[in-house]
């Protein structure tokens, strides 16, 4: 299971779904996200929590590693996934009244490490379930 900010996010700041979230996350055989994912969290976690980056980025790295998440390198197929995600579901593709169904570049970076690794996305972003790959949420 590819787990994206969103979902990393909703559970680290206890929301009302992070529950649910954690426990799909548990029931995963096989944990992953990427670099761009824990950016994102990270950044996240600064802006909500109003702590430092530093402790931010050391609270998604210890959740990481207790839930036993892989974090993946992005590389050039990674890239060239992305690219063909943007092509298919990037936010150009859509008139701005639904743009929340759209990838953003985030977006199509965590596509292209789902489809490269076969696996669904734990996320609570509704745009996901305008591509093929799986959603969990």
């Amino acid at each position: 299971m590819f787990v994206d900010a969103s979902a990393i996010v909703a559970i680290l700041t206890e929301e009302p779904d992070g529950t649910d979230l954690a426990a799909q996350l548990a029931c995963a055989d096989r944990r992953i996200t990427n670099t761009l994912a824990i950016f994102e969290s990270v950044a996240a976690i600064f802006r909500v929590k109003r702590t430092t980056i530093d402790r931010a980025e050391a609270q998604v790295l210890a959740f990481v590693k207790a839930a036993a998440i892989e974090v993946l390198k992005i590389d050039q197929e990674d890239t060239s996934l992305a690219l063909q995600a943007y092509g298919l579901y990037g936010r150009h593709r859509h008139p701005d009244d639904r743009r929340n169904r759209s990838l953003n570049l985030a977006d199509c970076y965590h596509y292209a490490s789902a489809k490269a690794h076969r696996q669904p996305i734990l996320t609570k972003d509704i745009s996901f379930s305008e591509t093929e790959i799986p959603v969990c949420r």
